[in-house]
Parts: C-alpha cells; sequence; structure tokens
C-alpha cells in the first residue's frame, strides 16, 4: 500500500467522526491482513501509537475493532514494538479507570495469544512478568484483572510449544 495512502488512514483513524474512525480502523484492519503488508519502523511506531489509542476510543465498536487490529500488527512489527505495546498495556491495566482496564485486559491477551517466536515469548515473558505479579500482589482495584491476564498469561506459556523451545534453550 502506497505511504500517502497509510497516512490518510491514519489521519481517519484520528478524526473526531465515530464512523469516519470505524471505516479507517477497518481499512487499517484490512490492510494488516494483506500478506505483503510491510511497514518500516516509523510506520510501526505510528500504527502502534494509534491502535493503542484507539482502545481507548469512546466508540466501543471502534475499540473492538481496534483490538482485532493488535493480531495481524504483532505478525507485522519488530520485536522490540511488541514488547513496547505489552509493556503500555500493562501499565493502563494496572493504572487505569475500569473501562480502560478490561480493554487493555482483552488486547494484552490478544497479543499474547499472537506470540509465535521463543525470542519474542522471552522478551515478553522477561518484561510482564514482574509488572503482573506486582499488579497481583499489589492489591487494589485493578487486582482482578491482573489476576486475569496473569493466568491466561501462565497458561498460554505452558501450554505452548514456545515455553519448551525456552527451556531446552536454557536446559
Amino acid at each position: 500500500m502506497a505511504n500517502l495512502q497509510m497516512t490518510g488512514i491514519l489521519e481517519k483513524m484520528t478524526g473526531k467522526d465515530k464512523d469516519y474512525r470505524y471505516m479507517a480502523t477497518s481499512d487499517l484492519l484490512n490492510e494488516l491482513n494483506k500478506e505483503g503488508f510491510k511497514a518500516d519502523s516509523d510506520l510501526e511506531i505510528k500504527l502502534s501509537d494509534i491502535i493503542l489509542q484507539q482502545l481507548d476510543d469512546v466508540a466501543g465498536d471502534v475499540s473492538g475493532l481496534a483490538v482485532k487490529c493488535l493480531a495481524p500488527l504483532v505478525k507485522k512489527v519488530g520485536e522490540s514494538r511488541v514488547v513496547e505495546m505489552t509493556n503500555k498495556l500493562c501499565e493502563k491495566l494496572l493504572n487505569s479507570k475500569d473501562q480502560h482496564r478490561d480493554i487493555a485486559s482483552i488486547a494484552l491477551k490478544t497479543i499474547i495469544a499472537e506470540i509465535s517466536t521463543p525470542s519474542l515469548a522471552q522478551s515478553v515473558l522477561v518484561s510482564l512478568s514482574p509488572q503482573l505479579i506486582r499488579g497481583v500482589t499489589g492489591g487494589g482495584l485493578a487486582r482482578k484483572s491482573n489476576v486475569n491476564v496473569l493466568t491466561f498469561y501462565v497458561m498460554f506459556f505452558t501450554s505452548s510449544e514456545i515455553l519448551w523451545q525456552l527451556t531446552m534453550r536454557y536446559f
């Protein structure tokens, strides 16, 4: 896709009209699902920032579509960007209002479910484990969401081939 066309989609995604935001997010989802989609480092930053921003959109259908964009996005961006996105979502999970915490929980689970390489799994494990454990042991209003994500996180990594590969790498 031409960079100019992508710029147009990204601009509409941040507009005031919720219908335009929805249509632009839908267009982005279609582009992300195309096999030939490639993003340079600047576009990766813009995409991840705007999609994470849309998770807090007042229009629930826009934020729901933004969650759907995360799965293909994880496959199209570099490891450091994925780790950065999971850290930002974990921060929302630990420190946001209930409605933002719920969508952050869903988004974080979506990203974790798309992790397919041992190196990315290790990076995410190293980054998120202390934060999620602190969120669970710290109490507060976010505890239920933190327990929910931590449970999913542990179940995903312990039942996946990724854990086996990580174990074999270090033992």
